[in-house]
């Protein structure tokens, strides 16, 4: 009796602990050098995104994933000067190219034109990163000096009136 209540117990006990062992991460399971043929996704976002003829239409801005950790959907950025007046556009992963120039450097090609890209839908995320509050931070900051700036011209403006009066 006493044997079968210690197996019982024995038992109990692994049972309990096997999901905690199963949690634990043997030294074997880390990965310490980038794979061939895997890409850190920092390299993607700012790199630019050509079409067919060879011409640069925007550059990554995003990446989506999957609950499954697999990359579903691009956001490109197109149109605009240095990100002023960009437009973000989302399409399929799977649109991309990626190949490699002959210097070995990355060229990510999509089948679609700027004109395209730009008469396409803006992505709307629905969660912001950091940089995307500091961006909107920036440009309501930009506004406001922008405004100030006015505000000081038209005051200075009035003040050469009163001096020339």
């Amino acid at each position: 009796m006493k044997a079968s209540l210690v197996l019982g117990l024995a038992a109990a006990l692994l049972l309990a602990v096997a999901p905690l062992h199963a949690q634990t991460a043997k030294s074997e399971d880390f990965v310490t050098v980038q794979p061939a043929g895997q890409w850190l996704a920092g390299q993607f976002i700012g790199q630019a995104v050509t079409n067919q003829a060879g011409e640069t239409i925007g550059n990554i801005n995003d990446l989506l994933f999957d609950k499954g950790g697999r990359i579903v959907n691009v956001v490109i950025g197109v149109g605009g000067f240095l990100g002023i007046g960009e437009k973000n556009v989302g399409i399929p992963y799977s649109t991309l190219s990626i190949a490699a120039d002959a210097d070995g450097k990355r060229v990510i090609t999509v089948p679609l034109s700027k004109e395209r890209l730009l008469a396409a839908p803006h992505f709307k995320p629905t969660e912001k990163t950091v940089y995307m509050r500091a961006r909107e931070q920036a440009g309501e900051l930009g506004e406001k000096a922008l405004e100030k700036a006015r505000e000081l011209t038209d005051k200075a403006g009035k003040k050469i009136e009163d001096m020339k009066k």
